[in-house]
């Protein structure tokens, strides 16, 4: 049978290891960075593969090997910008897709923007999904090796990477809205989606059969489903028995509504973390943002990269707040557009924050015993 246990969880070494960044790395990123117009709408890093994955404005893919000081391969990945990037370390693979999904509007006919399976380490493309079906949405590895997890709208499909195909059929969630964050955790087998419209969904990946399968093991919705609750980050804890979620908050946006310009109205989050066992509310976070556009994390560092602004009527900036979900404290960075982006590198005790003809260097973990921890509200 295909899909076995002994085959999935083989690389536990490999899964295990964590590469050395190289000491003259961050800097060199930042001097490359330096004047660029092409802006950088996502980051990620992998520290299993010690690789530092950057999608740009111009749908531009940027893989930088963190073990090196000055080793980048730059591809054309999209027609529109690169928005969303997910590792897969044991194949030696990145996934990227566009923000717009693949596009047939008339005219207008655009297929580069679906998923797209790289070699990590070459750029070679792999695997390109080009059918017009593929709408916006997240991507995920899984807890089975070789399995990842592609939404398109409110659809979720398993990709098999060794097949270079889908497998079986996709789950849909037509009530629940389009998959708008992912998350997993191994020790529990557990898989956790977010929505647009605000719903959380725990999930399991099947494996007794020739063919994987997705099963829901249950839903929740905090505020209610609906337009404007998106989930923008899902971030499992604890072997699966914990959840923080960042979402859109509809009621926040009320309070502030009158307090923050037009354009960022709607904009307003909560952070919250959650014990799954009856979905208790354990711990609400301040945040000094009033708007945020992206939401992120890099595995096995239990620290949230959120990017948005900070201000009011008179005058809104770009700021990047960095969040310890363990101990509640924040810090938040002057950013110099509201579109900025941010990559933590834990291994280095460095994130990098990339703005506009820029990226900035900050060392997080070495701040984090200065700053008092923040009471639950």
């Amino acid at each position: 049978m295909r899909y076995t246990m002994a085959l999935w969880f083989l690389p536990v070494l490999l899964a295990a290891y964590v590469a050395d960044i190289r000491p003259e790395f961050t800097q060199s990123f930042v001097d490359a960075n330096r004047g660029l117009d092409d802006d950088a709408w996502s980051a990620a890093y992998s520290p299993q593969m010690g690789l530092l994955a950057v999608g740009r404005a111009s749908g531009r893919l940027e893989l930088w090997d963190a073990r090196r000081k000055d080793a980048r391969i730059a591809l054309q990945a999209h027609e529109l910008r690169t928005q969303d990037i997910t590792f897969g370390p044991a194949d030696g693979i990145v996934i990227s897709r566009s923000s717009s999904g693949n596009v047939e509007a008339g005219d207008i006919v655009q297929h580069e923007n679906g998923p797209k399976v790289w070699d990590a380490r070459s750029g070679e493309l792999l695997h390109a999904f080009r059918e017009g079906h593929w709408k916006p949405g997240a991507t995920s590895a899984t807890p089975l090796r070789g399995l990842y997890l592609l939404a398109s709208g409110d659809e979720l499909y398993l990709y098999d990477h060794a097949r270079r195909a889908l497998a079986g059929a996709p789950l849909r969630l037509p009530g629940d809205g389009g998959v708008t964050c992912l998350d997993w955790d191994e020790a529990s087998g557990l898989i956790v989606a977010g929505t647009d419209k605000g719903v959380v969904l725990r999930l399991r990946l099947l494996r007794d059969a020739a063919i994987p399968r997705l099963e829901i093991m249950d839903r929740h919705a905090p505020s209610g489903r609906g337009p404007r609750n998106d989930m923008l980050a899902v971030m499992l804890l604890d072997k699966g028995t914990r959840l923080v979620t960042v979402q859109r908050s509809p009621a926040r946006a009320k309070v502030l509504q009158h307090d923050v310009p037009p354009l960022y109205r709607g904009l307003q989050h909560e952070t919250v973390r959650w014990n799954l066992a009856g979905w208790q509310r354990e711990h609400v976070y301040s945040s000094s943002l009033v708007g945020v556009h992206q939401a992120g994390f890099t595995r096995g560092e239990d620290w949230l990269v959120l990017a948005g602004v900070a201000g009011g009527n008179a005058r809104m900036e770009g700021k990047i707040e960095l969040l310890d979900v363990r101990g509640g404290v924040a810090w938040l960075y002057r950013a110099n557009t509201t579109h900025a982006t941010g990559v933590l590198l834990p291994s280095a005790r460095e994130a990098l924050l990339l703005q506009h003809g820029r990226a900035t260097r900050v060392r997080y973990l070495d701040q984090a015993q200065s700053v008092p921890w923040s009471p639950p509200r």
